[in-house]
């Protein structure tokens, strides 16, 4: 076996090994409702909607609008991003840069299942998740899920943007994720009359057992 063919199965083998692990931890509870003043929740709402239709505009650096200019060290770290962003220079050098990215054809963004907690007369917490799509020049369309979290502040024309994160999955989930979408139709039928071919076999095979002992 070649040197490059025993390193693809070692990964191939960890990965699995990785999946196996990560199942237990994709258990999906239902959500929990926070309390919130609803004045606080929908300000926050409206905010988060802003953005996504600045996103789905393609033009990104109205985006810019919807931060607290009087923050100093504004903070952002997309899933993308190898570090934090911190402060305003490297911030509008992200969302307003000198020229657009021109392999990016188009992007859209889809914030669903959104809660809001409030932590301080003018501070407040988002989590919730993004439906992001894009398409690269030469590719075809990609979409992923990913979870956020944004802080926000009160100001005199609504709340704003303080602090900004994406918690992307870990890889082994994410891979799993993604095999999962893999599956053919009829596979539950499949699964059902497996399971009762199994059970028949299991059976067989002790009953042939107890006759060689005897």
């Amino acid at each position: 076996m070649s040197r490059f063919m025993r390193i693809s199965s070692a990964v191939f083998l960890l990965c699995f090994s990785l999946l196996a692990q990560a199942g237990g931890h994709k258990v999906v509870m239902p959500m929990v409702e926070i309390p919130v003043d609803p004045e606080v929740r929908d300000g926050v709402i409206k905010t988060l909607k802003a953005t996504e239709a600045g996103w789905n505009s393609q033009d990104f650096a109205t985006i810019l609008d919807l931060w607290d200019e009087d923050q100093a060290f504004p903070t952002y770290i997309a899933e993308e991003q190898a570090q934090w962003f911190v402060g305003w220079d490297r911030l509008r050098a992200y969302l307003d840069p000198p020229r657009p990215n021109p392999a990016i054809e188009a992007l859209r963004m889809r914030y669903y299942d959104i809660q809001v907690k409030q932590i301080a007369p003018d501070l407040a917490i988002a989590i919730w998740y993004l439906h992001f799509e894009m398409k690269v020049i030469a590719s075809n369309p990609i979409g992923e899920d990913v979870r956020a979290s944004g802080v926000f502040r009160k100001k005199d024309d609504g709340w704003k943007w303080i602090h900004y994160a994406e918690s992307p999955k870990a890889a082994p989930v994410f891979l799993e994720d993604l095999m999962e979408t893999q599956v053919e139709e009829g596979w539950d039928e499949f699964y059902e009359q497996a399971m009762k071919n199994k059970k028949e076999i299991w059976k067989r095979k002790r009953e042939e057992q107890k006759r060689s002992a005897q």
